[in-house]
């Protein structure tokens, strides 16, 4: 994987989560990087809300780099 970068948003696996979810990155860590949830499979949506929509993954478990629209 290319190297990773706050702001960008990646299809990832998410500690916790069971299908992948798409994410911004908000903050690097050693072995991990915290992202903030845009999308994720309807069986998840739960659990993401109660996460409010942060996650952490795995560097291993970030897959590709995908474009966001944005709507705000």
């Amino acid at each position: 994987m290319e190297t990773i970068e706050i702001g960008l948003a990646y299809e990832c696996q998410a500690i916790g989560i069971e299908n992948e979810v798409v994410g911004v990155v908000e903050q690097l860590y050693n072995n991990t990087v915290l992202i903030n949830v845009v999308s994720c499979a309807p069986a998840d949506r739960a659990a993401v809300i109660e996460l409010q929509n942060r996650l952490l993954v795995k560097y291993e478990n970030i897959h590709a780099c995908v474009e966001v629209e944005c709507t705000a």
